[in-house]
């Protein structure tokens, strides 16, 4: 016998109140005074003896129809026989969603999600089938559903146990809207083709941050059938910051180098440091700037390059409680050894030549270190000397013609300066098509030239395209070579006097290229090299000729990066953890950038470098409402354990078995039956009682 709502059975209780109430002894409250009876002493009212039940069958056809009503409304059932075991259970599908992203390595949420897991797993059934998965930036399928062309000896929870102790959490962002989106919609046709009647259950196991991307889940079409169960794992201690770099440029001056540092919603630090990393000195703190970020705000602070650590990759974050997004990675200038041959004849302590302020604008740098080695103006190169740049502002020989031309056809860069119209009379030499003009006579002192047409699209001049530094105008030139260029020619003029002559050539010739001046930067000629262009013109210069490491745009985890088109052989990519990747000669892009870091790409000697950061997205730590997600169209459900289950089951069993039999009909019968068999006696009893009541008729004497 089984009662499935024993609740009601505490109306039995009430069969005690009118028993009770019958052997209780009352005494009467009504209490009248009379004047007469003042004078005597009161004596309490003899009460007749209560404790004897009196219509002891009637009191018992009541209490009996009370029972019954009681019972009727628990609705008893008699149990079956069979006992309910875990494979009659309602087979499931269970598809496990585990957040793989970087905010995932905070603290212990990796344990704690793996715990969560496994919890999940040890709540199946034996028949239930179970899958995992796996999110950041994209949905990974770690362990599939079942099917029959892969069957397996071991169960599915077995299976899915095995592959979690080998995930660990990566680098790249969260985009949760489109993994749940993406896994509803296979859990749903997956059903619908196997015509299955398990019921689809997804589990997402996530921080739930809010910098999860949830864009996908609205205007999608939720299947009516599949429910989300959320788990959501969280932090004792919340607090988190990042930084990022607002200017990488390398034209940037070092004293504007800005950082911003976000704090995040929930965060309970305000105090916070930035500085340059120094790999000699991990642990140290000088330089350090601070800076105060209330909760859910950013502040942009300076954060120059210390001259004793202008190689470093990244600037650190101090004060945070998480670590994982406290480094910003930046591509540090490379410090540049080169060989350089000057072929003239001014001495290199003459402040009218074109030496002496070449040597001043090559000194002093700890980036480049440039060894120049100079020449007589009709002596050949040294063979002892191996130069990667040749300077001349000199008329060249024609043995140094020859000598230079096959320099510059094997990968050389030449830089032709010329002092005078003898020395220009090479211009055509090296640049096809070029025609040197004659020199216009009778010249004013106080006639010159400004620069009136610059290709700021050449990577010459790229670093002088923002509009703060590309001011030339206060830059005379007295003297300058004419040449004539023709448009069909495959010299390039990269600037133009006012008047339209080229100031600056650039040609390539075979695979080295050649450049000229036809105004050099001596006082005599122009105020080039006492300008603030000077320096950084014949750095760039430097660069371009000798193939220095070009950074390319700096990118987030899994974003592709855009390789250099003008390449001829693979690429060789060193990730920063070591492992050394190749990439063909006509990728367009590398996607394999899996981890924040310096990748350092080699080939055709030349070396591409690019920086690889958290996402900023990543770092917005504060918890995610699950209520926001039931808005954008998300079924939340719940799941239970085993013996949850079980209970429900059975208490499902218990109904239908209830319903069946609906024992509770026949005991409303009972209860009426008696109540009609106790109106009867009730009835016949006061008629017993009446006419023993009845006084007894008298007779008449004659």
């Amino acid at each position: 016998m089984g009662i499935l709502t024993p609740l009601f059975l505490a109306g039995l209780a009430g069969l005690a109140i009118p028993l009770v109430l019958h052997l209780v002894r009352r005494t009467p409250k009504g209490k009248q005074q009379f004047s007469s009876l003042m004078f005597l002493s009161p004596t309490p009212p003899r009460l007749p003896r209560r404790s004897r039940l009196d219509q002891v069958l009637l009191l018992l056809l009541r209490l009996a129809a009370l029972a019954l009503l009681a019972f009727a409304f628990a609705r008893p059932f008699f149990r079956e026989n069979s006992i309910l075991a875990i494979t009659d259970l309602q087979q499931r599908r269970v598809a496990i969603l585990l957040d793989t992203s970087a905010s995932m390595r905070r603290g212990d949420l990796w344990k704690q999600a793996v715990q969560t897991a496994e919890k999940e797993l040890a709540d199946l059934a034996p028949h239930d089938d179970v899958s995992l998965y796996t999110f950041a930036d994209r949905l990974q399928t770690v362990v599939g559903f079942a099917t029959p062309d892969k069957a397996t000896s071991a169960a599915p929870a077995d299976v899915v146990r095995q592959a979690l102790k080998k995930l660990q959490p990566g680098w790249a962002a969260g985009d949760m809207g489109t993994a749940i989106t993406a896994l509803a919609t296979e859990l749903d046709s997956a059903n619908d083709v196997a015509q299955s009647p398990a019921v689809p259950q997804l589990i997402v196991i996530s921080d739930f941050q809010k910098g999860n991307r949830v864009d996908a889940l609205q205007g999608f079409e939720w299947p009516k059938d599949v429910r989300v169960v959320p788990r959501q794992l969280a932090l004792k201690q919340t607090s988190n910051a990042t930084l990022q770099f607002l200017a990488a440029e390398a034209e940037t001056p070092a004293d504007e180098l800005r950082v911003r540092v976000s704090n995040a919603a929930d965060s309970s630090q305000d105090q916070f440091f930035v500085r340059w990393f120094n790999a000699q000195e991990p642990n140290a703190t000088a330089g350090e700037v601070a800076v105060y970020v209330p909760p859910s705000q950013s502040r942009v602070v300076r954060l120059p390059r210390p001259k004793d650590n202008l190689l470093a990759d990244r600037v650190v974050l101090r004060g945070d409680a998480q670590e994982f997004d406290n480094a910003f990675y930046v591509v540090p200038p490379r410090q540049q050894q080169i060989s350089l041959v000057y072929i003239g004849s001014d001495a290199a302590d003459d402040p009218q030549g074109l030496q002496y302020y070449l040597l001043l604008a090559t000194a002093d740098d700890p980036l480049r270190q440039v060894e120049i080695k100079a020449v007589a103006g009709d002596a050949p190169l040294p063979n002892d000397v191996l130069p990667q740049v040749v300077v001349a502002s000199t008329a060249l020989t024609s043995a140094q013609r020859s000598q230079i031309h096959a320099f510059v056809e094997k990968g050389g860069a030449l830089i032709l300066v010329p002092m005078d119209q003898e020395s220009a009379a090479c211009l055509p030499v090296f640049f096809s098509g070029a025609e040197l003009l004659p020199a216009k006579a009778n010249r004013k002192e106080s006639e010159f030239q400004l620069l009136g047409e610059i290709n700021f699209n050449n990577p010459l001049f790229q670093p002088f395209a923002n509009p703060r530094y590309n001011d030339f105008t206060r830059i005379h030139f007295w003297q300058h070579r004419a040449v004539k260029i023709p448009a069909e020619s495959e010299s390039h003029v990269l600037a133009r006097f006012d008047n339209g002559d080229p100031w600056l050539l650039e040609t390539s010739l075979g695979k080295g290229h050649v450049w000229a001046f036809t105004s050099g930067w001596q006082p005599d000629e122009s105020q080039l090299a006492v300008s603030s262009k000077f320096l950084p013109l014949i750095g760039n210069l430097l660069d371009q000729a000798c193939g220095a490491s070009r950074a390319l745009a700096s990118s987030v985890v899994n974003a592709a990066v855009a390789l250099p088109r003008d390449r001829q052989t693979e690429l060789q990519i060193q990730t920063p953890a070591g492992s050394k990747l190749k990439v063909a000669k006509d990728a367009a892009d590398f996607r394999e950038t899996t981890e924040p870091g310096i990748y350092r790409a080699t080939g055709d000697q030349q070396e591409f470098r690019f920086a690889v950061n958290v996402a900023a997205s990543e770092s917005d730590t504060a918890p995610l409402p699950i209520e926001q997600l039931e808005q954008l169209g998300l079924k939340i459900g719940t799941t239970a354990t085993q013996a949850e289950r079980l209970h429900r089951e059975r208490q499902r069993r218990d109904t239908e078995l209830e319903g069946r039999q609906q024992f509770w009909r026949w005991l409303m019968v009972g209860c009426l039956t008696v109540l009609i068999l106790e109106t009867w006696w009730a009835a016949r009893a006061s008629q017993i009682a009446n006419s023993q009541a009845a006084p007894a008729p008298t007779e008449a004497v004659a």
